[in-house]
């Protein structure tokens, strides 16, 4: 069947297909956890990074129709409303709102934070005037979209996430001199503030500025001293920003042995650890870093990222820091909603997305309706996906978009199993919480 066949086909009777993700091999990715996953051998231990499960230009989704493959996003461009559904279609476009992806963190991905829609209309706007090809190194906007993501562990996972509270980013800089010389009147200055909220900002404003403009040779000469000390220490607790700084500096060495500012970073930020079932949001302007883990994630359709460092990519200290926000204080850790016996949402205060785990079992189906299009994919056992027209096997690492409009079940493969999946879906329009 040829592709245009294949279209006509889905437009005249859409239903339930499979997909297979987009493998993302980016050098900070784990070697096991997504090859075992899609049942692929690694025996050259390439990096496995993300599983992308969309329609996103950079790297969409293949899917298969009466045995046909074609590009996710071809798809959904030319069947718009029988894929999202009118009312999908409408508000976001005709493009699939969500980018969905299991991701495997060996080493620690770059500090980094998204931008606004705003900003991301007027960059993409800009860099486009400039003549910057999509693909250039030193292009901060590959879309003109905001990327909120939200993601749930599937074990322990570090992470990285918005500033500390002042108070114990004081504590810290007077505990490391190494780091306190950047400001050494910080405590002076955030007692001048007191607790005038827009000044409080100023003072870590002014902070993170001087050290994403302070030149490499005074990075080094704070950083060098702090790398020696924590080298001597042997032995660090993983709960501690002292072992990620040490673990850094080993994977981001800089030519002409320069230090990576981005360590810095990892002092002012909450160090999270999240158990499994466990998930953070973050939203635009948050500044953050996925240390080490694997967990599902799911954003809007976007790949706009502004770095901070730990990365060899480009870091556009200007553009990141316009974004940022200087809120401080405790990320919320979620830990979902029960929707039903078998589905746990994790709520996100955002249009273009909601993220679901359903556990099925003996004698516990999963009853779903689709109102805008879903995807799914099976982290854990086998299922079976059923519809009134068909079904499909899904054994562990399988992935299937249902269309808008369609009501489907799913169950365990075998009578006695038991499977756990991950679900993209849209949520209703205004369902979005404060």
């Amino acid at each position: 069947m040829t592709t245009e066949r294949a279209i006509a086909a889905f437009r005249g009777s859409p239903a339930p297909i499979p997909l297979r993700g987009a493998v993302q091999q980016y050098e900070w990715g784990g070697y096991d956890f997504i090859p075992r996953l899609i049942g692929v051998e690694n025996r050259e231990q390439r990096p496995f990074a993300e599983l992308w499960i969309g329609a996103h230009p950079k790297a969409p989704s293949m899917a298969e129709i009466d045995g046909t493959r074609l590009s996710l996003a071809d798809l959904v461009a030319r069947a718009p409303e029988q894929v999202l559904g009118r009312p999908t279609a409408e508000r976001f476009g005709g493009e699939l709102p969500f980018l969905f992806k299991v991701l495997d963190a060996r080493s620690p991905l770059s500090i980094q934070a998204h931008p606004s829609k705003r900003q991301a209309r007027e960059g993409f706007a800009r860099e486009n005037a400039a003549g910057i090809p999509l693909e250039a190194p030193q292009r901060n906007y590959r879309d003109a979209n905001h990327k909120p993501e939200i993601h749930v562990a599937l074990g322990d996972f570090f992470m990285l996430h918005g500033f500390r509270p002042l108070e114990e980013i004081e504590e810290l800089l007077a505990a490391a001199p190494e780091l306190g010389a950047v400001m050494p009147d910080f405590g002076e200055r955030l007692a001048s503030a007191g607790w005038d909220p827009e000044a409080r900002r100023s003072v870590l404003r002014e902070l993170y500025a001087r050290i994403m403009s302070m030149p490499e040779q005074r990075v080094d000469a704070a950083l060098d001293p702090l790398v020696a000390r924590l080298e001597r220490r042997g032995s660090l607790d993983r709960d501690l920003p002292d072992y990620w700084a040490l673990a850094a500096s080993r994977a981001f060495p800089l030519p002409g042995g320069h230090r990576d500012r981005g360590i810095f970073s990892i002092y002012l930020l909450n160090l999270v650890r999240l158990r499994a079932g466990e998930g953070t949001f973050q939203p635009s302007g948050t500044l953050h870093a996925y240390m080490e883990g694997v967990n599902v994630e799911l954003m809007a359709n976007s790949d706009n990222v502004l770095r901070g460092g730990l990365t060899p990519k480009h870091v556009d200290a200007r553009e990141l820091l316009a974004t940022l926000s200087f809120d401080t204080g405790r990320p919320e850790i979620l830990k979902g909603r029960a929707l039903s016996s078998t589905e746990r949402v994790y709520e996100a205060p955002v249009d273009e997305f909601r993220l679901s785990r359903v556990e099925v079992g003996p004698g516990r189906a999963h009853s779903g309706a689709a109102q805008g299009p879903e995807s799914l994919i099976v982290i854990e056992g086998a299922a079976r996906a059923r519809w009134p027209a068909g079904g499909l096997e899904l054994p562990r690492g399988a992935i299937i978009l249902v269309p808008a409009g369609f009501a489907y079940s799913i169950e365990a493969a075998e009578p006695s199993g038991s499977a756990a999946l991950f679900k993209a879906s849209v949520p209703p329009e205004g369902a979005a919480r404060a």
